[in-house]
């Protein structure tokens, strides 16, 4: 069946050229690695008991991340470490060797040949239980939860048809891509650091926990400032003396990126890597390293024309992320411990065992399970014992793990079935209060959730090979993917698979030759 004449005919199109970074998608992906580290010297002991590990150090890198497939990444790196073991002679660094892990994410709307960046730390780390002896060993095990912050971006090079000349308006098809753009992500380490003095020589030091408070930023000409609390506490056994120590201090900084405008959508992802306490004599130096990430984005926008009708036109399928919010939602759970309000109590590190997000029609339903370490000193001060009475005091803190579920339904108009979430938390100050027989614990967390959907535009490009070619013969360069060469040629990966004989997954070699199947 011969085309009409209009249909062989080639509209003049007015194009612009549209180059951007766009941001298909992020996730947080968090697991959890287990560590025995066996030490053959003799303890410090309390009561018999081996002294706990003192400060925990753990950093966290990867090797390789890669797209294999659509909607899959993935994801290799090592975890790396330091503990401090207080022997009979005294505190010891033990360093331990790197431990691989290998990881596989699902995450849609990824296809290869998009860039995928990750930003690693921990975000966990504590001894599971108390230290074993065994045949002249101590074995302690200890818990890390590696935290990565993922983000994939599009980059689109591409000249997009914005207006024809002479056709009627009613025969074209327009649109509107809106699409955030991602500018960049930068990381900024930063140490704090702090003295104190103490009545007598320090015997033992732990960091029992740390955080970020009231963290804020501004956006400025040539990059951003930031401020914020940093909250630590930690435990010490000083002489016949023991207890907790509290401290927060401010810090600030600046992440030069210039060129950032008013628009631009800045998030931060703030974070303490760890705590570390040297000691010297009476005197102990607090050194903490943050870690505060940063991602800028921006939204664009852009008419375009969809479609012309009756004239041959070459399209492109563009998969757009639509974002429909960020929610905020701070947590509090609330719990009766079964034990009598303590001399001294402090909250330590913690982590939610699960975090899931469910979407419903315009809600997302939140729940979770959070674990939190709790230190406390079940002894009474020296001072409230009657001279009469002998009663030792214990001086090493007792560790309790607790557990508690929270649930919590936050509004968001539009969310549906293909919505897609990311979660960030971070875990902020533990609270107690005496009832009676029993202690009351509140913890606190912030939540931060952001929703979006994909979806799809086609958009009309000028034409790179003469109208009326149904196939053309491609030879590999170097550095190209199938994602790549389809986009060039407005056609889907899967139309040069399938006329190829290849698989999703092929590796293309350089010098080979591909058949290009085009569609008018």
């Amino acid at each position: 069946m011969r085309r009409s004449a209009s249909k062989r005919e080639q509209p003049d199109l007015l194009t612009t050229s549209f180059n951007y970074k766009m941001l298909v998608g992020e996730t947080v992906v968090r697991f959890l690695l287990l560590k025995d580290l066996i030490i053959e010297e003799e303890p410090a002991r309390e009561k018999g008991k081996p002294f706990p590990l003192g400060d925990l150090a753990a950093w966290v890198s990867f090797s390789d991340i890669a797209i294999q497939e659509k909607d899959k990444i993935r994801l290799r790196g090592m975890v790396e470490g330091k503990a401090v073991f207080y022997s009979l002679r005294g505190p010891e660094e033990i360093v331990w060797p790197e431990e691989e892990f290998a990881r596989e994410i699902e995450m849609p709307g990824v296809l290869p040949g998009m860039e995928v960046g990750v930003h690693g730390r921990i975000c966990y780390l504590g001894e599971e239980e108390a230290p074993v002896e065994a045949e002249g060993k101590i074995l302690y095990q200890l818990k890390i939860e590696v935290e990565a912050l993922l983000s994939v971006a599009d980059p689109h090079q591409l000249n997009i048809a914005v207006g024809v000349k002479d056709i009627p308006a009613e025969k074209i098809n327009r649109g509107v891509i809106v699409a955030e753009e991602l500018l960049g992500e930068k990381v900024f380490p930063l140490t704090v650091t702090k003295e104190y003095e103490f009545e007598e020589e320090l015997n033992f030091t732990k960091a029992i926990n740390y955080y970020i408070k009231d963290f804020s930023w501004n956006l400025e000409d040539d990059g951003v400032s930031f401020r914020g609390d940093l909250v630590t506490t930690f435990y010490y056994l000083a002489g016949e003396m023991s207890g907790f120590r509290d401290n927060r201090q401010q810090f600030s900084g600046k992440i030069d990126f210039p060129g950032l405008k008013k628009g631009t959508e800045v998030r931060f992802f703030p974070r303490v890597e760890y705590a570390t306490y040297q000691t010297a004599g009476k005197t102990v130096k607090e050194i903490a390293t943050l870690d505060i990430y940063m991602r800028a984005t921006r939204i664009i926008q852009q008419d375009v024309i969809c479609d012309i009708q009756g004239y041959a036109v070459k399209k492109e399928l563009l998969l757009l992320p639509k974002s429909t919010g960020v929610l905020k939602e701070p947590v509090e759970v609330v719990q009766k411990l079964s034990f009598p309000y303590p001399r001294e109590i402090a909250g330590g590190p913690g982590r939610f065992l699960i975090l899931d997000a469910v979407i419903q029609a315009d809600l997302i339903e939140v729940a979770g399970t959070l674990e939190q370490n709790i230190y406390y000193l079940a002894g009474r001060n020296i001072d409230d014992f009657e001279e009469e009475v002998e009663e030792e005091k214990e001086l090493l803190p007792t560790v309790l793990k607790t557990k508690a579920d929270f649930q919590s339904t936050l509004s968001l108009p539009g969310a549906g079935e293909n919505t897609i979430t990311a979660e960030y938390y971070h875990i902020d100050a533990v609270e107690f209060a005496p009832t009676e027989n029993a202690t009351l614990q509140i913890s606190r967390a912030s939540l931060e959730i952001k929703t979006w959907k994909m979806e799809e535009l086609y958009v009309v490009i000028p034409h790179r090979v003469p109208p009326g070619t149904s196939m053309v013969v491609y030879s590999v360069k170097q550095g190209d993917t199938l994602l790549k060469i389809a986009r060039s040629y407005g056609v889907l990966p899967e139309v040069i698979t399938g006329a190829n004989d290849l698989g999703e997954d092929a590796v293309l070699e350089k010098g080979q030759k591909l058949l290009i199947p085009l569609f008018y």
